[in-house]
């Protein structure tokens, strides 16, 4: 087993140092869907005790990032697309809502030049294709610099973590190029819905936005059999 970015952080305690790596090692599909996690080994590559790692598994699992059988082990869970369609169920409601706010806002000049800059960015990662995992981030703070801009921070966190499944399709999606330049291309739209205050065209641009991987689910599924979920 190796796991990504498992040094440990100077403010982290044991049990939080095991579940970040773990739920990052998870979320960059390092940690495949599907693939067993051995305690024993675990806390070896980490140089930690069971009990901490029994604690991390614990709570891992009731985020439905693991799933655990009695006397068989415990196992990265596969990607649920019930649980997909339930993570953009909300971002589309959430979403909508603020984008509402950001066509009426007067004063949100800050909020573009932030978001223009983020598009930048994300303009280099897609020329040069580097680090798609670049992109994937960058593609999040796009999202979260809005909420942000409206005190919605937390709201922003709830997201996430009921978006895990979701979250791990898109960067899977990220990682194959299937909708770079697509995405790319939305953000831009959502850019110029801001700045026009365009409210009229937000429901379709956003659900088309957060639907990109529908296009490409059958060929992943076939790609990648064992990440999925049998329907």
């Amino acid at each position: 087993m190796v796991l990504l970015n498992a040094e440990k952080k100077k403010n982290e305690n044991t049990r939080q140092y095991i579940y970040r790596v773990l739920k990052e090692n998870i979320m960059n599909l390092n940690l495949a869907p599907g693939e067993m996690i051995g305690e024993i080994e675990l806390g070896k590559v980490l140089n930690v005790s069971r009990t901490p790692v029994r604690e991390a598994i614990v709570k891992l699992s009731e985020e439905k990032l693991l799933n655990v059988f009695p006397q068989k082990g415990s196992f990265v869970s596969r990607i649920n697309l019930t649980l997909v369609e339930e993570a953009i169920f909300l971002r589309e409601m959430c979403e909508e809502k603020l984008l509402e706010m950001a066509c009426r806002d007067e004063h949100k000049e800050d909020l573009i030049e932030k978001l223009e800059k983020n598009i930048e960015f994300q303009k280099v990662v897609i020329n040069f294709k580097e680090n798609l995992h670049e992109f994937f981030i960058l593609d999040n703070e796009f999202h979260s610099l809005i909420f942000d801009h409206y005190n919605k921070k937390n709201i922003w966190k709830s997201i996430k973590r009921l978006s895990t499944h979701y979250d791990r399709l898109r960067l899977l999606d990220a990682l194959e190029k299937t909708n770079l330049e697509k995405t790319l291309k939305q953000h831009i739209e959502i850019l110029n819905i801001i700045r026009e205050g365009d409210s009229k065209s937000i429901d379709m641009l956003l659900t088309k936005h957060l639907l990109n991987f529908k296009d490409v689910i059958e060929k992943f599924m076939m790609k990648y059999p064992t990440y999925f979920c049998e329907k």
